[in-house]
């Protein structure tokens, strides 16, 4: 059975697969499957920035990182 899209989640950020919604990289232009469900609360997701959405690893770190 296909997952619905949740309420309130942009269509052009998410990958349906195997009738599962990914989030993808909300990193301008990047749009990389991060392999997190829509479905997935955000307080159990990592490199979620709220009021931006899912970023992938890569991005994340290079947003966040202090190195």
């Amino acid at each position: 059975m296909e997952q619905k899209l949740p309420e309130g989640v942009n269509s052009e950020y998410v990958k349906l697969v195997d009738g599962i919604y990914y989030d993808l990289c909300a990193y301008p232009s990047c749009k990389t499957n991060t392999s997190i469900r829509t479905d997935c609360p955000i307080e159990q997701r990592m490199y979620y920035v709220e009021g931006c959405g899912q970023l992938c690893e890569k991005h994340w770190l290079k947003t966040y990182s202090r190195a």
